[in-house]
């Protein structure tokens, strides 16, 4: 069973350079940009879109599908899956705030600027959306 699981790995990791989310192909936004990043997670996440360039993906120690991408200055950005299809909206990162969509019946989505206090609480089917307080402009989209 290992040698199965590390052979499904070693597949998703070849394909990670050019996956796509398949919403977000079929809507025709594209590829998702997938930075050079360093991949030691077991099993790899399904994107690698929210990694810094240049950081290294791990798995986090104690909670599965939770990843890690760890940059040499030492700071961390957490991806908590894609539960919430923000892989889908990766097109409007660089965008305005009103460039988003109106939100979806039953969606949970939060929307606050990339210094403003939020709760710091995990909602994996929440998007999160990150945006620069004195230019509108989305930094962000994520899943937490």
């Amino acid at each position: 069973m290992p040698v199965a699981r590390f052979l499904l790995a070693a597949v998703i990791a070849a394909a990670l350079p050019g996956c796509k989310s398949k919403e977000f192909a079929s809507q025709g936004k594209g590829t998702l940009s997938q930075p050079d990043v360093v991949m030691e997670a077991d099993p790899p996440p399904p994107f690698a879109y929210w990694a810094p360039e240049g950081s290294t993906i791990r798995n986090h120690p104690r909670e599965p599908e939770i990843w890690i991408a760890e940059t040499d200055g030492g700071s961390k950005r957490y991806y908590f899956g894609d539960r919430c299809r923000a892989s889908a909206y990766q097109h409007l990162v660089g965008r305005p705030t009103d460039a988003l969509p109106e939100k979806p019946a039953g969606v949970v989505w939060r929307e606050a600027c990339t210094n403003c206090a939020v709760q710091s609480d995990v909602n994996r089917a929440r998007m999160n959306v990150s945006y620069d307080e004195n230019t509108g402009l989305i930094e962000a989209i994520s899943c937490g």
